[in-house]
């Protein structure tokens, strides 16, 4: 068996457990569980530093083999190994999909913290969203202007 074998296929079951564990913190935003999301964190950070620690491995394989990062790939490739090759290939799909997870939570907290905002300045009145709505009293503005509620 193959040196790097046995570091991709540990890489790909944390990559595996990490992929979980974003989907479970995607859950978490969509409900807005703070608790969850705290202890979420608590959980990522070891697979975090798991993951570095790969990350080190396959670099000091690459250096040890002489070879660039870049052409790990070729390199396998040219072992002709059907296991080593596959299991790479499984490992760079995990990986992958950690990456568009995390992108894709991202994104769900920049939305929710945007949303947050906007209703936070439509409350207090701020903001060209909100602007001539309710006076300051919290009625309705006499302005005679009526907005739709998509436009609010």
């Amino acid at each position: 068996m193959h040196a790097l074998n046995d570091i991709l296929q540990q890489a790909d079951q944390d990559c595996e457990r990490y992929l979980a564990l974003t989907e479970r913190e995607r859950e978490a935003i969509v409900q807005q569980s703070m608790a969850e999301l705290e202890q979420l964190l608590q959980e990522k950070r070891p697979l975090i530093e798991a993951l570095a620690r790969h990350d080190q491995s396959i670099k000091h394989y690459c250096s040890q083999q002489q070879i660039s990062a870049q052409s790990l790939q070729s390199h396998v490739s040219g072992l002709n190994d059907e296991a080593l090759s596959a299991a790479y290939q499984q490992f760079l799909e995990h990986l992958e999909a950690c990456k568009a997870a995390n992108d894709r939570n991202a994104r769900l907290v920049r939305h929710s913290q945007n949303s947050t905002s906007n209703l936070l300045d439509l409350l207090r009145n701020q903001g060209e969203s909100s602007q001539n709505i309710y006076d300051q009293l919290g009625n309705r503005s006499r302005s005679g202007v009526s907005r739709d509620l998509t436009k609010v």
